[in-house]
């Protein structure tokens, strides 16, 4: 589809199917990358260009990102990223502006080059901001392999296209986020199943570490537990694709920046572990990969138990709903341990009866068999346990058992 600048009957015809796909674009329930995709085919149209690129804002790192492109980039997309006001395509985002070069675009003084991006060898270069409600959204990137003068009517109507397809794009945006949503919905179901089901507190712990990791793409998701005694903060359950990492463990929470989590009783959020003063192992950090780190506290009452630290690869700065979700499932990790705790005393206790209720019966026997009190009869019980080094209920039952076989005798005689 080539710019018409006339008032032609042929030109209206144009711009009237323009307008119409746009529409169907904008009022279907496409996914983002074939939103993207739709978006680089009506630039393309419109401006007979040789490469378009769509980059999209992401507010919580304060950085654009390429993510679609019309030639093929596999590895360059999600990776190529610039901060606002950085490069051409970041004074577009920062100043909500058009920004037109006819030729020699890479001796514009804006101008960055990635040495994997061919168009930017190209002479001709247009960027447009996409808008949704007045604010940027993203980018679109128009290259020519040859000098171009950008026409007003074709700047116009690329900025028109961008301004239409900027609501469908954040419509997508949106619907994606709500899947991811409804995803992490299901993550804390699932979590909170397997604490009603599941007997095994490490497992369950396990669990929690393995799906939190998924859903960061962290290659580092631990539970750590507070050990009140050493005032350590040992390792319970993990999933980490480094097993140097885990030979470090455990940390001492006086001096240790996840050690800062159980004295502040506050999460820690970090850009880069190794440019972190207070994190010991800055080298590993490097050598593993490791960059941003999110600590939750595991919080029972108003005491921490534990941690929650989630690394991912990449610096970043987590969103609030990233760290909301973290810490919901810190909440679920710290049910879970209360509740084995919990379980845990419950069944020493119901022991403890039950050895009890043993000892007496073993009482009752001795006392009745050598005529003693209750008082000898404890200390006889005492002192052989003591003697052959076994827990009194040992004996106890030991006793029983053989008054209940010496009682299954006596009948057995009788008849």
């Amino acid at each position: 589809m080539k710019v018409m600048t006339d008032d032609s009957p042929e030109a209206s015809v144009s711009q009237l199917a323009l307008l119409h796909r746009i529409s169907g674009i904008v009022n279907s329930d496409m996914s983002l990358q074939k939103m993207l995709d739709e978006l680089i085919r009506l630039v393309v149209g419109v401006t007979s260009c040789d490469a378009c690129l769509v980059y999209l804002l992401e507010p919580a790192r304060d950085e654009i990102v390429l993510c679609a492109s019309q030639l093929p980039h596999a590895g360059e997309i999600g990776s190529i990223r610039l901060k606002s006001g950085e490069g051409v395509t970041g004074w577009v985002a920062k100043h909500q502006s058009v920004v037109a070069l006819a030729s020699r675009a890479s001796s514009d003084p804006r101008f960055k080059s990635f040495p994997s991006l061919p168009e930017d060898t190209y002479e001709a270069f247009l960027s447009v901001p996409l808008i949704h409600s007045s604010e940027v959204i993203g980018v679109i990137n128009i290259h020519h392999r040859k000098a171009r003068d950008h026409q007003p009517e074709e700047v116009a109507l690329v900025s028109y296209v961008a301004e239409q397809m900027g609501g469908a794009i954040a419509k997508a945006r949106l619907s994606e986020r709500s899947q991811a949503a409804v995803k992490k919905v299901e993550l804390l179901a699932a979590v909170g199943e397997a604490i009603t089901t599941e007997g095994y507190l490490d497992r369950i712990l396990q669990v929690i570490s393995e799906m939190v990791a998924e859903t960061f793409d962290s290659p580092v998701c631990s539970i750590m537990i507070v050990d009140e005694d050493k005032q350590e903060l040992s390792i319970r359950a993990a999933r980490c694709s480094s097993p140097e990492f885990l030979q470090k463990l455990p940390v001492k929470i006086e001096d240790s920046l996840i050690g800062r989590v159980v004295r502040e009783r506050a999460l820690v959020t970090v850009p880069d572990v190794a440019a972190e003063k207070s994190y010991k192992y800055p080298e590993l950090a490097r050598r593993t990969g490791l960059a941003s780190l999110l600590s939750v506290p595991l919080m029972v009452g108003t005491k921490v138990i534990g941690t929650l630290n989630i690394y991912t690869s990449e610096r970043r700065s987590f969103t609030p709903e990233e760290v909301g979700f973290a810490k919901a499932v810190a909440g679920q990790a710290a049910l879970a341990f209360e509740n084995a705790r919990l379980i845990s005393e419950t069944l020493e206790m119901k022991r403890t009866l039950e050895a009890r209720k043993i000892i007496e019966r073993a009482k009752g026997i001795l006392q009745h068999r050598h005529n003693i009190t209750e008082e000898q009869a404890y200390l006889d019980l005492r002192s052989e346990s003591r003697r052959l080094r076994r827990p009194m209920r040992d004996l106890a039952e030991a006793i029983v058992l053989a008054e209940e076989l010496h009682r299954k005798g006596e009948k057995k005689d009788l008849v």
